[in-house]
């Protein structure tokens, strides 16, 4: 009995290192990117996709001026600030519109608050 626990204990010891060697040789995956519309430049209309966060919905209520970033590419992810929009209205239960007010913003660029983001979505015209 007493070899058996140790076959077993030597077996799980190995199992469990090798599972952290394989977690710690995955790469992070790139980004999702959204590809409806092209770029809103300054008083373009863009979408703001929020589904159901309550901090999110009170964050991003109608005329709050929002930072806009876009995640850079590669193994470190590097965030810049591309614009500024000012929320306008709910679009529903899932979406909130709003206009840009500086720079150039496209869809998949996130806007920041203190304590949530929002996935930004150009319209279709």
């Amino acid at each position: 009995m007493n070899r058996a626990k140790r076959l077993v204990t030597g077996l799980a010891i190995i199992v469990m290192a090798g599972l952290m060697t394989a977690c710690a040789s995955i790469q992070p995956e790139a980004r999702a990117v959204v590809r409806d519309g092209g770029i809103a430049e300054q008083g373009d209309t863009v979408n703001l996709y929020y589904a159901h966060s309550k901090t999110a919905k009170e964050e991003f209520c109608p005329g709050a001026i929002v930072p806009v970033y876009r995640m850079g590419e590669g193994f470190y992810l590097i965030k810049t600030e591309v614009g500024k929009i000012r929320v306008v209205k709910e679009l529903g239960d899932h979406y909130v519109q709003a206009v840009v007010t500086e720079g150039q913003i496209m869809s998949g660029d996130i806007a920041t608050q203190p304590n949530s983001e929002c996935l930004i979505q150009i319209p279709n015209h």
